[in-house]
């Protein structure tokens, strides 16, 4: 008890250093923990999914509500599939590409026959079935193009429809970022100034020490001049053991904060590479190709219109 009385202010400030080392491994080591392991079961299912079936249909809303369960993760994922699209092929790409080239070689021939049939005249479009039937390739080449065409059709709305496989039209990072995941959450603009609020403790504690020993020190008893001096050597060396402490807890917090956050940091990283992994971002390059390949077909077809106009257009008389 004459311990406890003596030494009150160096108790105090070691209660103050207690209580900042508990608040610092309740709200800010604890959800470092958990978000680990958040991040771990996220980054470890989108890399069995980029691993295992990397062109599988991708439900996303099934990957919302198994995957990103943390406020931040569903903030972030709801942001990014905003810039998600189905996944374009060019014209000539795939099944659906093969149909559209069968669907223009069929109209190229039909059209082809069709000339030769009139002989260079005029054709009536008005009435193709009716031509049709008056001449049996024309007839045959007639049934394979509506075939082929409505196989188009049944394509491009099953692509629409059902499109599963994902692009994105930006990098994942810019939704997932450090910041949103990690730093808020975490609180770690504040608790990275726990270590200097230690070092300040712990500052305060050596001099608390040295002002009560000195206030306490009394040189006017000449007798009592060596157990007064020991008293001050005891209380400033309790002082100086508390600062020590404060010292080296704020050392030890810098490093885990550092190796916490740091480890999340990779943790985020490797979850933008998987995001990228899996949804391919393109960042504009195939809306430049859809608008170039548009704009090619429309002056294909403007110069084929002002060819047929100028053919059939009247000569003007030669003088």
């Amino acid at each position: 008890m004459t311990q406890l009385t003596a030494y009150w202010h160096l108790w105090a400030v070691a209660a103050v250093i207690g209580l900042i080392a508990l608040h610092y491994a309740t709200q800010f080591i604890g959800p470092a923990l958990r978000l680990k392991k958040s991040l771990a079961q996220v980054n470890g299912h989108l890399a069995w999914m980029a691993q295992n079936s990397p062109d599988s249909h991708i439900d996303l809303v099934q990957l919302k509500n198994e995957v990103m369960t943390s406020p931040a993760l569903l903030h972030a994922w709801q942001q990014y599939t905003g810039t998600l699209q189905p996944r374009w092929q060019s014209a000539e790409a795939g099944p659906l590409g093969a149909a559209r080239q069968r669907v223009s070689h069929l109209s190229r021939s039909f059209f082809a026959h069709m000339g030769q049939a009139s002989n260079g005249g005029r054709l009536d479009l008005s009435n193709l079935e009716q031509l049709a039937k008056n001449d049996d390739q024309l007839a045959k080449l007639w049934a394979q193009y509506n075939q082929a065409l409505e196989a188009l059709q049944q394509l491009e709305t099953s692509a629409q429809a059902n499109p599963g496989h994902w692009q994105a039209d930006s990098h994942a990072e810019n939704y997932f970022t450090e910041q949103a995941l990690v730093d808020s959450p975490l609180q770690s603009n504040f608790y990275k100034h726990i270590p200097g609020i230690l070092t300040g403790v712990g500052i305060i504690g050596t001099f608390t020490g040295l002002i009560a020993g000195l206030v306490n020190f009394d040189v006017s008893n000449p007798e009592r001049v060596q157990a007064e001096l020991s008293q001050l050597v005891q209380t400033v060396g309790h002082a100086f053991l508390v600062s020590a402490l404060a010292i080296t807890l704020a050392m030890v917090f810098t490093w885990i904060e550092k190796s916490v956050l740091t480890s999340r940091y990779r943790q985020v990283e490797q979850l933008q590479q998987w995001l990228d992994t899996l949804f391919t971002p393109q960042g504009g390059a195939q809306a430049i190709e859809r608008l170039t390949q548009a704009t090619e077909m429309q002056a294909a077809l403007s110069y084929k219109i002002l060819s047929q106009l100028r053919e059939s257009a009247p000569q003007a008389p030669r003088r």
